[in-house]
């Protein structure tokens, strides 16, 4: 779901901000943290808008550092500059900023060393000056996020459709249009069909995205990148039925059942049928799709229908990420509200207070689980903490509010 980022700035979420980074897609993550951040957030979220934001950044410096120094290993000083240009604007951490700099002067030494011996290409009009060696840079950078069977394709492209693709991924909305408008008819392949339909989309014009797409898939019907994006236009504009039409047209044809039965259980979910989203999550659970997002979906559809064995079982499959005990945090919060296993369900908790100390979530769900086992005091020193903390999300500021009131009575 990285791709939709850029397509419905409109309704980004936190969670789904959450979502990107804990799948590490960090470009896509910092293009949706600026999305958020034109939305007039709290000032809460905001915080932790950019805390994320951050992290992003940094962990693309980071790969864009260690690219460079592989270019600077082999003598490459130009092209690893480019690398660690990048990486400076991306940097927010001040011990990785300063790694950055002493590799760039390294570079910059290497490059300047050999700069006599550079020949100076002619210029000429083609289409390819349109890029820099930065733009290529940052065209590697955003198809990091794009499935890797796709990136050649992508890679292969002429500098016209790579100069529409990067305004489009930099948010330069009507000189993008401008330029995929310019692209011959003879290169518009479901490639070009589904980067212009993705920014229809984002500028809310359903109806072109939705023929942009369609398409897409009209020249090859399984492109995944389309089939999400048209799925989502879709729901966006209410057609549900088409929505799951769709879907259900892929399942017949053997499409990544995967993708379309999880699909399905957030479009039935979506219109509040969660005995259909049900039906959908077990199937996609026999197709092992192993997806924590996905997993965390059918765990709230079959927990809302009381079908408590079956969420624990999805829970069970999302990976401990390094939390105390092999437990997920999705799995621990679940036991809380089931009273569950809290010995164990603390130590999660307070493990992940050590790991994110500037996350007040697990602070309040240590809270919890101390209320939960009649430890008042400890569960009243936390709350006291955290309630009024600016980073709370609204819900889980209310659920701190409403802990603490009930202690005190």
């Amino acid at each position: 779901m990285g791709f939709l980022s850029k397509i419905f700035g409109s309704k980004a979420t936190f969670e789904q901000l959450q979502k990107l980074v804990s799948q590490q897609r960090f470009a896509d993550a910092r293009v949706m943290a600026e999305e958020l951040l034109s939305q007039g957030l709290d000032a809460d979220v905001n915080q932790q808008v950019l805390v994320l934001a951050a992290q992003s950044g940094d962990a693309l410096a980071q790969r864009n550092l260690d690219e460079g120094l592989g270019f600077l290993r082999n003598g490459q000083g130009q092209q690893a500059l480019d690398y660690f240009e990048l990486a400076q604007d991306l940097v927010h951490r001040n011990e990785l900023r300063l790694q950055i700099v002493a590799a760039k002067q390294e570079a910059t030494e290497q490059a300047t060393s050999k700069s006599a011996s550079i020949t100076v290409a002619p210029q000429n009009s083609s289409d390819e000056d349109l890029l820099s060696g930065q733009d290529d840079v940052q065209l590697d950078l955003i198809l990091t996020s794009y499935p890797e069977d796709l990136r050649h394709r992508y890679q292969e492209k002429n500098g016209l459709f790579k100069h529409a693709f990067l305004l489009t991924h930099a948010g330069e909305d009507q000189n993008a249009l401008a330029a995929w408008q310019k692209i011959p008819e003879t290169e518009q392949d479901d490639l070009y069909f589904f980067e212009l339909g993705s920014l229809y989309g984002r500028c809310g014009e359903l109806a072109a995205a939705r023929n942009a797409l369609e398409q897409s898939l009209h020249i090859t019907e399984d492109q995944p990148l389309a089939v999400e994006a048209l799925v989502a236009v879709l729901q966006q504009s209410g057609e549900f039925s088409d929505a799951e039409n769709l879907l259900r047209k892929l399942l017949e044809q053997g499409m990544n059942p995967r993708f379309c039965h999880a699909q399905l259980t957030y479009l039935f979910a979506q219109q509040g049928d969660f005995d259909k989203a049900a039906q959908e999550a077990r199937l996609g659970l026999t197709v092992q799709n192993g997806d924590p997002a996905f997993l965390q979906l059918a765990a709230l559809v079959f927990e809302r229908l009381s079908c408590f064995e079956e969420a624990e079982q999805a829970l069970k499959k999302i990976p401990a990420g390094g939390c105390c005990g092999g437990i997920s945090l999705p799995l621990a919060e679940f036991w809380l509200r089931q009273k569950k296993e809290l010995h164990k369900v603390l130590d999660v908790f307070n493990d992940a207070c050590r790991q994110d100390p500037d996350n007040p979530r697990w602070q309040l769900r240590a809270a919890q689980t101390y209320s939960a086992r009649n430890w008042r005091k400890d569960a009243l020193s936390l709350l006291h903490k955290v309630v009024g903390d600016p980073r709370l999300e609204p819900e889980l500021a209310e659920e701190a509010a409403q802990e603490l009131a009930l202690l005190q009575e």
